[in-house]
């Protein structure tokens, strides 16, 4: 019997060659992994599966799980901003764990993945920590798709051949997802509601999270907020150009960001920077299922239980501006901020200020 072999297939792009090269000794199942392709795209690389060789295509909707348990986490932890947009990245660990439950499902001895933007060794490792038995296979550069239109709910990959050079522009035509800040119309404000750390309103209107990312997404998108365009180091020692739109998650991680200022303490919005940044580099490095990946969720699941309240920003010209904040966690104390003391301080006294000011905060709440 010939063994099995689960490709995931990137919603957006032709897997033809793919699924062909993987099929001259393997029995091919393509696997798409829905997490927010349109859905003509999810369509037509099902179809193409299995047009060339596939013995079957399937198709997860993966998009609530998505939202729920990986764009959340990433805004807990300040993920995807100017710098780190993760993507890809966000949902490889995702694809990871849908492969091997489908290998384990139907038999197969191996995975691999078919993207425009393959990370051989972020995947394996992904893989490696959801069950370490599952091979993965390499997708040969000869049959990697060149281009394609990748994007999942957190943000769209920009691609195309031109943009191998550092130094050239991206074409205008290329964004989808962002109009261009030049041409924005009049700016919005919108109101972002936080409980625990989590989105759960847009200007007073209830939302899951994924519909609300979807809202806010179109909104922010049309001031052409959310470009990235950087280079990034792969664990395999490449520098890669990355040219990614992130629109809805850049809002939220400004507005989230500066709840957090609100909310709490200094020494540990110190600490906790340093765990973002560390956050980060593990989901960009594939090492969700680790150990400290783990330990650091613990942490921020810690500070978030009073990061509530609400974030107005104003959104124009590439921009999401904080215009105000306003919560019943707060460490902001008005009298002190506005009137100051004419008393002298102790140095006592200016140490314990945070220490006391967040016990009654506790002790409110």
């Amino acid at each position: 019997m010939t063994d099995r072999i689960v490709v995931a297939c990137s919603a957006g792009v032709d897997p033809a060659a793919a699924v062909e090269h993987f099929g001259v000794d393997h029995e091919v199942l393509a696997l798409v992994v829905d997490v927010g392709g349109r859905s003509r795209e999810v369509d037509a690389v099902r179809d193409r599966a299995r047009a060339t060789g596939a013995v079957d295509a399937i198709v997860v909707d993966t998009k609530t799980e998505y939202a729920d348990q990986y764009v959340v986490a990433a805004v807990r932890a300040n993920a995807g901003g100017p710098g780190r947009p993760l993507v890809p990245a966000l949902r490889r660990p995702l694809v990871a764990d849908h492969l091997v439950r489908t290998a384990r499902h139907l038999g197969a001895v191996a995975v691999a993945h078919v993207t425009v933007a393959p990370d051989e060794v972020a995947l394996a490792a992904a893989v490696a920590g959801v069950d370490p038995e599952v091979e993965v296979r390499p997708v040969p550069p000869a049959v990697v798709p060149e281009a394609g239109t990748e994007h999942d709910v957190w943000g769209r990959l920009v691609t195309d051949p031109g943009l191998d050079d550092p130094w050239a522009a991206a074409d205008p035509a290329s964004w989808a997802r962002t109009q261009d800040p030049v041409d924005a119309p009049d700016p919005d404000e919108v109101t972002i509601t936080f409980e625990h750390g989590v989105p759960v309103a847009l200007d007073g209107q209830r939302f899951t999270v994924l519909r609300l990312l979807q809202e806010l997404d179109a909104l922010a998108g049309r001031h052409g907020i959310g470009r990235h365009d950087l280079v990034e180091d792969l664990l395999d020692g490449r520098k890669v150009r990355r040219v990614v739109e992130t629109p809805g998650a850049t809002v939220l991680v400004a507005a989230h960001q500066d709840l957090e200022r609100l909310t709490l303490e200094r020494d540990v919005l110190r600490a906790k920077q340093d765990v973002d940044r560390e956050w980060a580099d593990l989901v960009h490095g594939g090492r969700w299922a680790s150990g400290l990946r783990r330990a650091l969720d613990a942490f921020v699941e810690e500070t978030q239980r009073h990061v509530s309240g609400d974030v107005r920003l104003l959104l124009h010209g590439g921009a999401a501006t904080v215009t105000g904040r306003r919560s019943g966690q707060s460490l902001y104390d008005f009298e002190l901020a506005v009137t100051g003391t004419d008393e002298p301080v102790t140095l006592a006294t200016a140490w314990a200020r945070p220490a006391r000011t967040a016990a009654r905060r506790d002790r409110a709440n």
